[in-house]
């Protein structure tokens, strides 16, 4: 069956909304009114993130649930479902009034001992979590999601699992006998990597397991469940492992649910961000999952802290991204009308229209861009030189390259349709030699910290320059004569490094034919040195090293004019979309993986309007019309007059994008 089956549009049902009958007859009243509008309902089988429900009350939930599963199909509800909220149980919740954990918790390295997340090993707990499961499957449901706490950290403890059973499952496989702190010792030392990489394969085998087991206990009952898996963002932590072909597998998962999380719009660019990482998660989905719902998340349900209107644009760019569904977790759970619902509902039905044609017309293209680097083997093969591997997660861990997506350079979270890459910071570390030696005969984009690791990898002359000094504090760039600079010779930028803590690193050139961009200027006026290049090595590969800052305060027209420039140079002058002008426009370029199409959003992520603006798309297509596809799912061919085409590229002419506000084109 075909990955990209159509649009699917799914509302999660929580305890509260469905257990008392009078508020399920308000639900099912509110839930007809829009029945053109839905096509999945998925019912939570628990209100709380603990690990642990009894299984003789979790039988009477489930009681409850197959009579409203039963009611729903009656009421003209086609596909109707079960969301396994909590598996291992996600974090610390209620459980000093709930019950206490019966078998083993998960383990942190210093021992901790989770109070809400189970082992995921523990004989005790597979008995447990397979009668579970078979109970949820008894309630004749046509799918069962598994949620994301399947996964091997933020259980309560940062990093499982060290209980005697894990230990013993590590030291049977590979022969030693170490304890858990002998283990934690060597996870931790700098000579630890192999034992890093053998402990994240553990984990991915952990999970396989477990998701094997699911399968079976739930097929027993009947083979005909459909399964789905909720994975999670790998720039939170890649500890668990990110073999998704394994996991979706052991499941014999065929619905995908990528994760991330944007619960209120006080900072609205967060859904960028996240549509980025659900991107990034898809493209290392199988080809057997067929059915991708972006989740939609307004938990915990304060009508006031997301906009109707920015939740419809996030899930118009999550279609986008790659997802043919969305999965509403948007209905609140306290008792009390839905008719503070009724503004959502009708912004969902009245964007589905255009939804579907995105799908159908640009479901199956590829995304162009520049690539930021994250490997999925980042914390196997990541340097320890702290002397501690379990930094916290509670570090925001998103590729702050992430950024250049404001000003207008448009990125693509897979290295094979991208027309370069970045890397920043320490992510080099989890790339081969080789692997980096092949990013190099390509385009790359570096900051100081990635040129050190490649220049201590012996990669440096690839690079054409070498860290000379770091600079903490007190010091701003000043852009060089070269025609990169584009008309801004001589231009100042000051990021205020002294506040954000932020190293500038100035370069020593390598190399003859080495660019120097921008120098790095003293509060005093004294030149420090080179602090951006660029340069086109022996490899055929073109590499940009931006010393100064190059992920915070970016903003400023000059600085993006740079950016805009260096990046469409180390694409060898295809950069899929260059913007003419200095506004904060988010571009999103698909095309068909045979040059037969394109299909481009662009965003606008400002509270101005973007006036008066060029787009060049390169895009290898024929001379065929240009359309743009409209707010209620229609098309609307634009005239002669809107863009112009040239040999590969197309340069539109648009009048205006409004504040928040998207508009849509494409060619097939």
């Amino acid at each position: 069956m075909d990955k990209h089956d159509g649009l699917k549009l799914s509302f999660r049902i929580i305890v509260n909304r469905y257990e008392d009958e009078e508020q399920f007859q308000q639900l099912l009243t509110f839930l007809t009114e829009y029945k053109d509008s839905i096509d999945e309902l998925a019912i939570f089988s628990e209100y709380w993130h603990f690990g642990y429900y009894p299984l003789d009350e979790f039988s009477a939930r489930c009681d409850i649930i197959e009579n409203r599963i039963e009611r729903l199909r009656e009421a003209g509800f086609r596909n109707v479902g079960v969301n396994m909220l909590s598996t291992l149980g996600h974090f610390p919740e209620a459980w000093d009034w709930l019950p206490a954990l019966p078998y083993q918790g998960a383990v942190g390295p210093d021992g901790t001992v989770s109070t809400s997340s189970f082992c995921p090993n523990s004989a005790e707990f597979r008995t447990y979590i397979a009668r579970k499961y078979i109970l949820a499957a008894q309630t004749k449901p046509d799918f069962i999601w598994v949620d994301d706490d399947v996964r091997m950290f933020a259980l309560g403890v940062d990093y499982a699992c060290f209980c005697p059973e894990c230990l013993r499952i590590y030291n049977h496989k590979y022969a030693s006998d170490f304890t858990r702190e002998q283990l934690v010792n060597e996870l931790n030392s700098s000579e630890g990597g192999i034992h890093r990489e053998r402990w994240v394969s553990q984990n991915i085998e952990t999970i396989e397991r477990l998701l094997a087991h699911i399968a079976e206990a739930v097929h027993s009952v009947d083979a005909s469940i459909e399964l789905g898996l909720m994975t999670v963002s790998l720039s939170i932590s890649t500890y668990s492992g990110v073999d998704y072909s394994k996991w979706f597998h052991a499941l014999k998962a065929v619905k995908a649910r990528p994760g991330g999380g944007f619960f209120e719009d006080s900072k609205p660019f967060g859904f960028v961000r996240k549509i980025h990482e659900i991107n990034r998660q898809i493209g290392l989905y199988p080809d057997s999952v067929r059915d991708i719902q972006y989740e939609l998340e307004n938990f915990p349900f304060q009508t006031l802290s997301k906009s109707v209107h920015i939740t419809l644009l996030e899930c118009t760019a999550a279609i986008m991204a790659g997802s043919n569904g969305v999965a509403f977790d948007a209905l609140k759970g306290e008792k009390g009308s839905l008719e503070e619902y009724q503004e959502l509902m009708r912004g969902i039905q009245a964007s589905r229209p255009l939804w579907a044609e995105m799908e159908r017309i640009a479901g199956k293209y590829r995304a162009a861009g520049l690539y930021p680097a994250l490997s999925a083997e980042y914390e196997a093969k990541r340097n320890v030189e702290n002397g501690n591997w379990f930094d916290s997660i509670a570090v925001d861990n998103t590729p702050k390259s992430y950024v250049l997506s404001e000003i207008g350079i448009p990125l693509a979270m897979s290295q094979d349709t991208a027309c370069g890459v970045i890397l920043s910071g320490n992510m080099p570390e989890a790339y081969s030699t080789e692997e980096l030696k092949a990013m190099l005969s390509r385009g790359v984009l570096l900051d100081g910290r990635a040129l050190e690791i490649l220049t201590d990898r012996g990669l440096g002359a690839y690079c054409g320059v070498a860290v000379d000094r770091i600079y903490d504090n007190g010091v701003l760039e000043r852009l060089t004569d070269d025609p990169l600079n584009d008309g801004h010779q001589g231009e100042e930028r000051d990021a205020r490094n002294s506040m954000s803590k932020g190293m500038c690193y100035t370069l020593k050139p390598l190399h003859d034919d080495v660019r120097v961009l921008s120098r790095l200027i003293s509060f005093t006026r004294k030149d420090l040195g080179p602090v951006s290049s660029v340069y086109e090595n022996t490899l055929g590969g073109r590499v940009a090293v931006q010393g100064y800052m190059p992920w915070q305060n970016i903003h400023s027209g000059v600085k993006r004019t740079q950016w805009m420039q260096i990046c469409d140079w180390l694409s060898y002058g295809r950069l899929p979309v260059v913007i003419d002008r200095s506004c904060k426009v988010v571009p999103f370029l698909k095309e068909a993986e045979d040059g037969s199409g394109w299909f481009v959003m662009l965003l606008n992520g400002s509270f101005d309007d973007a006036s008066a603006i060029e787009v060049k798309l390169r895009v290898a297509a024929d001379k065929g019309a240009v359309y743009e596809l409209l707010a209620d799912g229609s098309s609307s061919l634009l005239p002669d007059s809107a863009y112009r085409q040239g040999d590969g590229e197309i340069i539109l002419s648009l009048d205006r994008i409004g504040n928040w506000k998207s508009r849509m084109f494409y060619q097939v």
